[in-house]
């Protein structure tokens, strides 16, 4: 009995600290399927460490076993001067991508540069670039300084591609939101939550009160 008593409120804690690990900005359809985060992961004196998430879901509209994430962007991220920029990690090693100051579109990072903060990280290879599974989450790691300070938001966009390097759904373009704490564990518990943690209290307190009558 007491054993069943600390499970269940070790469930009702646990419930409690859980919480989505990403949140698509749109619907799941608009975002290709797929869910998409975007949090700051350092800030020391000027310099800012920004993760990019890119969670798969067995709702992807395209192929999980042959396509690939060829580009991600990062755009209006901060204000001031931009400086310093770098990819810091990214699927399958850093020698798989290059990072420039242009533009995504349905060819890769090969825009236009003029007006707009941004970062677009491309593979090296119009049908390279990420491959995933179901479940798999994928991450990018820009650094960057700037003379500003971080913004609360900031423009994603993303580009999948097949085997043969052909654009696959939709050109993805969002407005996120920036996490400002990686640890997404600390968020508001859900009002389900809060009813295991209630639950399991409960259970608890009606058992001790068996006990002792």
């Amino acid at each position: 009995m007491r054993l069943s008593c600390f499970a269940l409120a070790a469930i009702a804690l646990a419930s409690l600290q859980a919480s989505p690990i990403l949140s698509c900005p749109v619907t799941l359809v608009q975002c290709n399927g797929n869910e998409y985060a975007v949090s700051q992961l350092s800030h020391v004196g000027n310099t800012f460490q920004l993760e990019l998430d890119i969670h798969i879901l067995s709702t992807y509209t395209g192929d999980q076993f042959t396509d690939f994430v060829n580009a991600v962007q990062l755009k209006n991220f901060a204000g001031g001067t931009i400086t310093g920029t770098s990819i810091v990690s990214a699927p399958g090693g850093l020698s798989l991508w290059n990072l420039v100051p242009n533009e995504l579109s349905a060819n890769g990072c090969a825009g236009g540069s003029s007006g707009t903060v941004r970062m677009c990280g491309e593979a090296k290879s119009p049908s390279l670039g990420a491959a995933f599974g179901l479940g798999d989450t994928l991450t990018w790691v820009f650094q960057f300084q700037t003379t500003g300070s971080l913004n609360s938001t900031a423009e994603l966009k993303y580009l999948y591609v097949d085997s043969e390097g052909e654009k696959v759904g939709s050109l993805g373009s969002y407005d996120i939101g920036i996490q400002t704490e990686k640890n997404l564990s600390a968020a508001v518990p859900e009002p389900v939550s809060l009813s295991l943690v209630g639950t399991g209290l409960f259970a608890i307190g009606w058992l001790r009160r068996r006990r002792q009558a």
